[in-house]
């Protein structure tokens, strides 16, 4: 099965940069399609809650507009979205599925002095975190997580458990940590014998007089550790084929699991 990795710059959902993509995805026989954290909804640092209303109505036309594309396209869309519901704003994931989604609440927030994703949402968050979202396709299992929830081994025990063969996580990632990303990426997917499908957006912003470039790189990690291709710091598609049988070959090879 085809699954594909969409790299851009924050867009709105009628962009039509991201309707070309999309109908270069359902030629292509894409079924499943992966975005990067903050690609619909401002970064946290940037939202106002002042007028809530006005908030709260512009999360709902986002998703509305995403489960359009959906239909349209025949696409699965894996989407990290910012929900407000009853005055309070949670991080998520959604797995769109035409009519349907299914949420997955991040588990783990990032909670640095510059960078305090934890103060500003409401989050639950669970001392022993939850199974993330799964689901199944063409006889692979799919495992969603947040890119920041890469660094939490319970959170790797619990999709372990679970016979999960491809991790789906968006992220955001930014300063001088492209190595590092690629580094943990790969040991992730070797000692797990998992493959990872990583989206980063790419984006430009200053706080603090301090610059932050969202650098890209999104990229497929194998099951074995292998960087399979990756989108560099370049806007664009990239669409992988996914083999059950392949993935089930290298968990066997090397019996980590």
């Amino acid at each position: 099965m085809n699954a594909a990795l969409l790299q851009l710059p924050p867009v709105a959902p009628n962009d039509v940069r991201l309707s070309k993509y999309l109908q270069s995805c359902k030629k292509q026989k894409v079924q499943i399609v992966v975005f990067s954290e903050y690609i619909f909804h401002p970064f946290y640092r940037d939202i106002s809650l002042k007028d809530s209303k006005v908030f709260a109505s512009f999360c709902k036309k986002i998703l509305n507009a995403l489960h359009k594309l959906s239909v349209k396209y025949k696409l699965d869309m894996v989407v990290p979205l910012i929900n407000y519901h009853e005055s309070k704003v949670y991080k998520d994931i959604a797995l769109i599925q035409g009519e349907k989604v299914h949420l997955y609440h991040q588990q783990r927030l990032i909670a640095y002095p510059h960078w305090n994703e934890k103060q500003f949402f409401d989050n639950i968050l669970p001392k022993s975190p939850k199974t993330p979202l799964i689901f199944e396709k063409e006889d692979i299992k799919f495992g969603i997580i947040a890119g920041f929830e890469i660094h939490f081994d319970e959170i790797w025990l619990k999709l372990k458990q679970a016979q999960v063969d491809v991790v789906i996580m968006p992220c955001s990632n930014t300063f001088a940590s492209k190595e590092r990303w690629r580094i943990l990426s790969q040991a992730r997917a070797f000692t797990n014998s998992m493959v990872i499908l990583r989206v980063n957006g790419i984006d430009e912003k200053v706080y603090d007089d301090v610059a932050w470039k969202f650098y890209g790189d999104s990229c497929l990690i194998d099951a074995d550790g292998h960087i399979y291709d990756t989108l560099e710091e370049r806007e664009g598609l990239m669409i992988v084929e996914l083999q059950a049988q392949h993935i089930k070959n290298i968990q066997k090879e090397w019996g980590f699991r």
